[in-house]
């Protein structure tokens, strides 16, 4: 009996550590999605130009903190007709809680391109004699709307007082081939990653700062994959929208718990668009500029589902409830579960162990 108390009590015992290790990986998926390490910060941006050609490329991925996980509908193209203090812009990006535009990426009508990825918040020196200030302005708008190409961005942003930190990374490219990703640098600084025009190549980034590996998700599997998939480009004829959709769907997410609300190839040169929504590569969505921008009286925004078959956002949407019912499983339903377990275990643990002291009790008690 001795001996079957013992053993009960020794399985009570593993059965805690495994319980014990079940709440860990649990706690350690939920960690993962509220620190935002690789679930809410996993786009990628990449640029190639050869010969007179120029392709830029974005995936726009998340997990379930990302503004499209929560509502996949906002997403929308904004367009905004040229004036005489800016030019006529294209952007990428969704309403944020409804009303507000979120302009995540752009061109412009001379050509300039961006796009951006989020990295660790990281400080930068404070210019206050700066002459223009991040509070109270609009970076992400004012860039296309005041510069027609790289040189000028740089000069621009150089220009900018970033309140004392930044949390993301810039990348542009404009129509002539000549290329910047925007850094923070660890003197405080801003640190520029530069492909200029006349020299045939490429550039990409993920979310790890590309001047401080230290400072992101290095290393990064998409970045890796991009940069394979770019580097068997080695002429004009071999830069087309069909290799950049390759690239994209290298880099975008299926099987793990995130999301890509819309992947899209701007062409400066010729002043085109070519959209993919929600990961559904089979179609592309091939979108005049030029066209859209002379349509426009100030400004309009086009739900993005304007521009793909009802095949593909129906798709689109399955594939988008996938993802939610499997980021919730392993995120809340996997953590919740096993801490009931955990608790039920303990409880289970202490009532032997109680059980056990009792009898000792009585055992030294009847001698």
């Amino acid at each position: 009996m001795k001996k079957l108390h013992f053993n009960s009590s020794k399985s009570f015992s593993v059965l805690f550590i495994v319980l014990l290790c079940l709440l860990s990986n649990g706690n350690l998926l939920l960690a993962q999605t509220n620190n935002l390490p690789e679930m809410d910060l996993s786009c990628t941006n990449f640029a190639a130009s050869f010969g007179d050609s120029v392709l830029f490329g974005n995936s726009e991925d998340g997990g379930l903190g990302h503004p499209l996980a929560s509502d996949p509908s906002s997403s929308r193209m904004f367009y905004y007709a040229a004036e005489e203090d800016g030019y006529g812009c294209a952007f990428v990006g969704w309403y944020w809680e409804g009303t507000s535009v979120s302009a995540q990426g752009g061109m412009n009508d001379q050509g300039l391109c961006y796009d951006l990825t989020g990295i660790p918040d990281t400080p930068l020196n404070s210019h206050t004699h700066q002459t223009y200030g991040v509070d109270g302005s609009w970076v992400l708008y004012d860039v296309l709307r005041q510069n027609a190409n790289v040189s000028e961005v740089i000069e621009f942003l150089e220009n900018v007082d970033w309140e004392g930190h930044v949390w993301f990374q810039w990348f542009f490219a404009d129509a002539s081939g000549d290329m910047v990703i925007v850094s923070p640098g660890t003197d405080g600084e801003l640190a520029f990653t530069r492909k200029e025009s006349g020299v045939d190549g490429f550039l990409t980034q993920t979310n790890f700062n590309r001047v401080n590996n230290a400072s992101g998700q290095y290393p990064c599997p998409r970045y890796e994959a991009s940069t394979e998939i770019l580097s068997e480009i080695t002429s004009e004829e071999e830069l087309t929208v069909e290799k950049f959709n390759e690239v994209l769907d290298a880099v975008h997410f299926q099987k793990t718990i995130t999301y890509t609300g819309y992947s899209n190839v701007f062409d400066p040169t010729k002043q085109m668009l070519y959209l993919t929504y929600m990961g559904q590569f089979y179609e592309t969505a091939i979108v005049n500029v030029t066209e859209e921008l002379l349509s426009v009286t100030y400004s309009k925004a086009v739900p993005m589902t304007d521009y793909f078959s009802e095949e593909t956002v129906e798709k689109g949407l399955e594939y988008y409830s996938a993802f939610k019912t499997k980021a919730i499983f392993l995120t809340l339903v996997l953590p919740l579960t096993a801490i009931v377990f955990l608790l039920v275990g303990v409880i289970v643990g202490l009532y032997f162990l109680i059980r056990k002291l009792k009898r000792r009790k009585i055992a030294k008690s009847e001698k």
